[in-house]
């Protein structure tokens, strides 16, 4: 069975692996786990189970050092957001926690169904895939799967950053993207697949087979300039 704690900690490790891929870092200010990922200037806050002055505070003060857009924290829906308020951070996009199970029958159906304008390329050997589309020349859409090492007896990879050009939308590409990488983490050990949608997104997911076992919360923070002091910004 796949909780809502196995979806969280998943994605934590993608966004560690993504912060050490691209030149960030991942710290931590009083129980509260940041990760730094450079190249989208975002600092990011996975979900911690308090929230508190003495862990925002140097993490803000870090934001500002290194020139962040944003600043956004991730949260169990049962957490309160505590002091996030005072330092004018604002409720966000709410995820949809969603997962399904990676069968021989799923996995082989899925391969069957070929679409040529979708490609696949393994960043880490059975760890990280990115799926391409392409229409003509045009990017129309990609998406990662990421399967942890090291998780002990689970076998669970994530899909994460799926996005499809909006004109391109309702055309199957979606679908294919899935597909690919499906099949790539089936290959490589994985048994669920699981993902965080937006109310939007997650038609195509139930139409794919995931199924919502819970939702979360997200905080974000975005000005140009942070000014840190005590319990409130400037």
């Amino acid at each position: 069975m796949v909780t809502i704690a196995d979806c969280q900690r998943t994605q934590h490790a993608w966004f560690r692996a993504l912060a050490e891929a691209t030149g960030g870092r991942s710290f931590t200010t009083h129980q509260m786990d940041w990760v730094w990922l450079p190249q989208t200037r975002e600092m990011l806050c996975m979900f911690p189970t308090n929230v508190t002055e003495a862990g925002l505070f140097p993490a803000l003060a870090e934001a500002e050092r290194r020139g962040a857009a944003t600043v956004g924290i991730w949260l169990n829906a049962a957490v309160r957001a505590g002091h996030l308020a005072n330092y004018r951070f604002e409720p966000g996009w709410q995820p949809w926690w969603m997962t399904r199970s990676l069968d021989v029958e799923a996995v082989a159906a899925a391969s069957e169904s070929v679409d040529d304008r979708v490609s696949l390329n393994t960043a880490v050997e059975n760890q990280v895939w990115l799926a391409t589309a392409h229409v003509g020349l045009d990017v129309a859409g990609q998406s990662y799967a990421y399967f942890p090492p090291e998780q002990g007896a689970k076998h669970l990879a994530g899909i994460f950053d799926m996005s499809v050009e909006a004109e391109f939308r309702r055309t199957g590409l979606g679908t294919s993207l899935l597909n690919k990488l499906s099949e790539a983490a089936f290959n490589a050990g994985a048994e669920h697949l699981l993902l965080n949608a937006t109310p939007d997104g997650q038609r195509l997911y139930r139409k794919y087979g995931f199924e919502l076992i819970g939702k979360g919360q997200t905080w974000w923070f975005q000005v140009p300039q942070l000014g840190v002091q005590s319990g409130t910004t400037q």
